[in-house]
């Protein structure tokens, strides 16, 4: 009885540790799932397109990586939610125009700003479109783009959405708002650029009013806009754009912000006191907010442009900044107007009119000889009126736009504009608006009233740079990288068209370690030396953060695109100094050429961005061309492998130690050693550079018994001189190691030899190598022995879990790419948290490496994380550095800075 129960009790605890295995198992394919799913939509986000493809794009992606029958965006409007866009329903689907009704459910997600997920709410009639494909789930998810709007996926499955997915959906839904943002700002930032002309081109007052209730409407995206003009006192409403004539405060519904009783005298106004001082004024009337922006003439307000929409909604800095420029046009295009209906009101007070305003007026012949010339053009150009009597007016026009304005007089049958350049008194060119109209009299000569647009020919300009370049450079942005593509694309020539997409090699590290500042100035200092690398017709654009593009018009194969790029590393060569400390970058280029009237201006962006990548995994630093049929290797790259055969010998290699410590109390429990290369003529080369090429040559072997023995020997020396304080040694074993038997064996030999006890030791591998079967049973061995292995940069590959599976893993590592990025992202310490269940799961240390920040410290330790690495605590440092960190600070606890 006693065996078969002793039998039956083994058994259960083999069925148990078997379910959470199993429980462990599903958890981290879980994880592993939704982290994938989030990176395809976010690549599609970022993708650049129009707000229509880029919702369009995403819910097809959400409907393919959720399995969902429908997604689709909505609108709760009364109780009714009606559909905007959708995927999965068809164009003529009543969903766009009737609606649905609203569930209970969808209410819910929009009251508490949450994604919610359920089975289908069935208190609601069931939609025809729903009901015919069986809809058992759904996920509700809020949209920030309005407090009434949410995005919904539908499916057939009774599977409930996990938490896990809504974790994924509501960092979907933020990013799609933001990326619809962005794009609405581009969008609202041209438009404001076309409303100069369109306001200036009224001369009366009610059409020019009118016309600017409806832009202000338009630009602003509010549900109403009015216009009131101030004279002395008094405020009168003079146009209005999205409200009915007949809307107001009293009308039954209530709906409307707009104050009845106008005219109103102006001390009544709500935030008088700041309109008056040229500022705006925010406000809230009932269930909506209220922007006012005053139209400032001779530093008083002359008009008022109201905007108003729901107050869950208030007006962001970038609607204000979007008013205050279009006051200005109004305000320029109000004085224009004003000034003509004068002119129109009497003819015969002409000339004083002329002679008090700051506008230049002029009267030019049929021979194009100025006639009369107004007081105004000594006052802003410079010349004498009675000098200029008689003189040709087109010597005062700069040659580059005598035709425009020669055309526009051509053709001149009523009021016509035109703006060009003309010279002033001093010599300088001066941007003038001119309106052009025929004079009463009979004999061809027109009359000219121009004056000077200088700033808000800058403020176009500006403007559209903003809109096509980018800030800090002064580069090319994005968008204009795809106009130029396409406009060299499309010209028919038997050259070709280059592109390189060139991103800095650890750029964010430095970011990180210096500050933003510091970035800064490093991009605009690497901005100025790629510039000197192009030819006049080359493009030089920054593409987003760290990456930059060029786009070479009219090379005759990949050669010269590669020299390019060639010329780029050697730009970046020497160091750049930032914040008193020289910085060493370097960056991975990728080449392609595009055949013109053939290839695509994206096909080529995504081919060198592959190149790109190519180049970092093969070492960065380098220039890798998009060309599938030959790649070699370049010429310092075989140089580089030559030359690392003999480091070992030439005493080239140094091991340096990174100490590893507990969050919470700062106490060193273990340090991790990394080999280092000084190379007598390049200096120092990265692990990155030069592993790679070890594990291709088999040198590896060599180096890792090397390193092996010296990390030890260094461990031994800390333990005899601390007694009694437990320390560990962790070192970095590659996978085309432990393929040999004998280097398994060295391996543990190089421990015992040293006296460490093998227990102490840690041996790191990373997963980004792939690993052979093989390997199990070696690394088995070692385990055996007492050693301890962990997986380092967890989490940054595909092959985690295959990991987990066939090595004996006792530790993980936490890639520095999810902890320096999961203070500020949701989806990085969601990974993070999803990474140490797993640990705590199967039972594993978890260290977190590149904690550089005490916010990112106290972060991890919330989240359950024990220990860490990073530059908080100290960089990799020689042995002798090292030990001192290990002596206490009289004084002081242990935990140590860098």
């Amino acid at each position: 009885m006693n065996g078969a129960a002793a039998v039956s009790g083994a058994e259960v605890r083999v069925a148990r540790l078997e379910a959470q295995l199993a429980a462990a198992t599903a958890a981290a394919q879980e994880a592993y799932r939704d982290t994938t799913r989030l990176i395809r939509l976010l690549t599609v986000i970022s993708q650049p397109s129009s707000s229509a493809d880029l919702v369009e794009d995403t819910l097809s992606t959400l409907s393919d990586v959720f399995a969902a029958d429908v997604v689709c965006i909505g609108r709760l409007v009364g109780d009714k939610l009606t559909i905007q866009s959708s995927c999965g329903l068809t164009e003529g689907d009543p969903a766009h125009t009737e609606g649905w009704s609203a569930s209970n459910t969808a209410r819910t997600a929009l009251a508490d700003r949450r994604t919610v997920a359920a089975a289908y709410d069935h208190s609601v009639e069931l939609p025809p479109a729903l009901a015919t494909l069986g809809v058992r789930t759904a996920a509700w998810v809020p949209l920030a783009t309005g407090p009434d709007e949410l995005l919904i996926l539908y499916r057939r499955s009774e599977e409930l959405f996990t938490s896990g997915e809504q974790q994924v959906l509501s960092s979907v839904a933020d990013r799609l708002c933001l990326a619809l943002r962005s794009r609405e700002r581009s969008a609202a930032t041209e438009r404001l650029a076309e409303c100069g002309p369109r306001l200036t081109r009224h001369l009366d007052l009610e059409p020019l009013l009118s016309e600017a209730a409806e832009l202000l409407h338009q630009l602003t995206c509010s549900q109403r806009a009015w216009i009131a003009v101030v004279d002395g006192d008094t405020a009168e409403l003079r146009s209005r754009a999205g409200l009915a004539l007949q809307e107001g405060l009293g009308s039954p519904e209530g709906q409307s912000p707009v104050p009845a009783g106008w005219p109103r005298p102006v001390v009544e106004l709500p935030g008088w006191e700041t309109l008056v001082q040229g500022q705006p004024h925010h406000g809230v009337d009932g269930s909506h907010a209220v922007l006012c922006v005053p139209v400032m003439r001779a530093d008083a307000p002359t008009a008022l442009l109201y905007v108003a929409r729901d107050a869950r909604r208030p007006f962001l800095a970038d609607v204000v900044e979007v008013c205050t420029v279009f006051a200005n046009y109004l305000g320029a295009a109000l004085v224009n107007a004003q000034l003509y209906q004068a002119l129109a009101r009497s003819e015969a007070s002409l000339r004083l009119i002329t002679d008090s305003i700051s506008d230049m007026i002029a009267v030019i012949d049929a021979d194009n000889r100025f006639i009369y010339a107004s007081p105004s053009y000594a006052r802003e150009l410079g010349y004498d009126p009675a000098t200029l009597i008689g003189q040709p007016a087109a010597d005062m026009i700069y040659l580059d736009d005598l035709e425009s304005v020669r055309a526009v007089r051509g053709e001149l049958a009523g009021l016509s504009k035109v703006e060009y350049r003309v010279w002033d008194g001093n010599g300088s060119l001066v941007w003038v608006e001119s309106a052009l109209r025929p004079a009463p009299s009979e004999d061809g000569s027109i009359v000219v009233s121009s004056r000077i647009v200088d700033e808000r020919k800058w403020l176009e300009e500006e403007l559209r740079q903003r809109a096509t370049h980018d800030p800090l450079t002064g580069l090319a942005n994005r968008a204009l990288v795809g106009e130029f593509l396409d406009e060299a694309l499309s010209v028919p020539d038997i050259t070709e068209v280059g592109l390189l997409f060139c991103d800095l090699d650890k750029f964010k590290a430095i970011n990180d370690r210096l500050g933003h500042e510091a970035g800064d100035q490093l991009l605009v200092q690497v901005t100025d030396r790629l510039s000197r690398c192009l030819r006049p017709t080359d493009l030089l654009a920054r593409f987003g953060g760290d990456e930059f593009v060029f786009v070479l018009d009219g090379v005759n194969d990949l050669t010269e695109v590669t020299e390019v790029g060639r010329r780029v590393l050697r730009a970046l060569d020497k160091p750049f100094q930032l914040a008193n400390e020289w910085v060493q970058m370097s960056a991975s280029v990728g080449g392609v050429t595009g055949t013109r009237r053939q290839t695509t201006a994206s096909d080529m962006l995504r081919d060198a961005d592959a190149a790109m990548y190519q180049a970092k995994e093969n070492g960065r630093g380098l220039v890798e061309v998009f060309d599938v049929d030959a790649s070699t290797r370049s010429r310092d790259r075989l140089d580089i492998r030559s030359d690392l055969q003999r480091a070992l010998e030439r005493n080239q290699l140094s091991v340096h130690y990174q100490p590893i410590w507990a969050l919470d109390s700062g106490e060193i429990v273990s340090f991790e050693a990394l080999v280092r290369w000084h190379h007598p003529e390049r200096g120092p080369i990265g692990p990155d550079v030069f592993i790679p090429f070890a594990e291709e040559t088999g040198a590896i072997v060599e180096i890792g018994r090397w390193v092996m023995a010296q990390a030890c020997r260094q461990l031994v020396s800390w333990q005899q001189r601390f007694p009694g304080r437990p320390l560990g040694i962790n070192v970095n074993v590659s996978p085309a190691q432990l393929r040999r038997p004998e280097v398994a064996a060295d391996l543990l030999a190089a421990i015992r030899d040293t006296g460490v006890e093998p227990a102490d030791v840690w041996l790191e591998v990373t997963e980004h190598s792939y690993v052979h079967d093989d390997v199990t049973q070696w690394a088995t061995a070692l385990r055996a022995s007492g050693a301890h292995f962990a997986l380092d940069d967890f989490g940054t590959s595909y092959c985690s879990l295959a990991y987990l599976k066939r090595f004996p893993i006792e530790g993980l590592k936490i890639d520095r790419s999810f902890v320096s990025g999961m203070v500020d992202g949701s989806a990085d310490r969601s990974i993070v948290r999803a990474v140490l269940a797993i640990a705590e799961s199967l039972d594993l240390r978890v260290v977190a490496e590149g904690i550089e920040t005490e916010e990112q410290r106290e972060m991890l330790i919330e989240l359950g994380c024990r220990t860490g690495q990073g530059y908080l605590m100290s960089r990799p440092v020689t042995a002798d550095e090292a030990t001192a960190l290990l002596i206490p600070v009289q004084g002081s606890s242990h935990r140590l800075t860098a």
